[in-house]
């Protein structure tokens, strides 16, 4: 004998139908952004006399991209990367290591300041660039 099911099994079938696939989907949207074909760009920054060699000088990423700078200078200071308002120490012969996220495109300025740094307030802080930060969209 065939049986049928009553209207109201029909609807929680239904319901939970719907609900799964409302999960599949928001587990599909909430994989992470970074693209596939864009792993994590490392570069080694190597400050000598206030200044990095011409090739260190453009860093190119892409936008969502991991990024990974690791900073050696030969006297101690900030290295700073403005709009991301990333500072970071370095002191000789112990490199820095910086990662974050290449939230923003644009270019940016990234700039050093040898130790000791000049007092809150005093004129010049911002110096010219030591490097110029890309962030290109996907």
């Amino acid at each position: 004998m065939l049986r049928f099911a009553s209207g109201a099994t029909v609807v929680r079938i239904r319901c939970r139908i719907s609900l799964v696939l409302a999960m599949m989907l928001a587990l599909a949207f909430a994989a992470p952004a970074v693209a596939a074909d864009a792993p994590e760009k490392v570069f080694d920054l190597s400050i000598t006399a206030g200044s990095v060699p011409a090739a260190q000088r453009t860093l190119r990423a892409q936008k969502d991209q991991l990024v990974r700078w690791r900073v050696t200078s030969d006297v101690p200071g900030e290295l700073h990367l403005h709009a991301y308002r990333i500072n970071a120490s370095v002191i000789p012969g112990s490199p820095a290591e910086i990662a974050f996220k290449a939230f923003a495109t644009g270019r940016f300025r990234v700039e050093w300041h040898p130790a000791p740094l000049k007092p809150a307030g005093a004129a010049g802080h911002h110096a010219a660039p030591l490097v110029t930060f890309e962030v290109r969209p996907r």
